[in-house]
């Protein structure tokens, strides 16, 4: 067993598609689903961009806003998900500091059983 934890400013900068005040920690990556922990500092902003693989954005701290495609602004809060699915356009900006755990994956499981 190992305890790890993802608690504090550690990750990498992230300034791809015009991103802001974002960080990233990687936890996992496999062949078919990678696991990061996200930080986006108040007012901060994930830019916007064509998801390579379904993405599952899971908020455990802060409010945010994410958007889809051309869509209306969403709020998010820490407990609630988001899920893109593969080549939707989105966006997440933070109202607070939020902190997501993202998980990426390359082929959706089935459902059920």
């Amino acid at each position: 067993m190992e305890i790890l934890s993802f608690v504090g400013p550690a990750g990498r900068p992230v300034d791809a598609h015009g991103s802001v005040g974002v960080t990233a920690l990687a936890l996992f990556r496999g062949e078919a689903v990678a696991v990061t922990v996200l930080r986006v500092a108040a007012g901060g902003e994930v830019g916007r961009h064509c998801a390579p693989v379904d993405q599952l954005l899971m908020v455990t701290e802060g409010r945010g806003v994410v958007q889809s495609g051309d869509g209306d602004w969403e709020s998010v809060s820490a407990g609630q998900m988001v899920m893109w699915r593969a080549g939707e356009e989105h966006t997440t900006s933070a109202v607070d500091d939020l902190t997501a755990v993202v998980v990426e994956i390359a082929a959706t499981p089935p459902r059920g059983g």
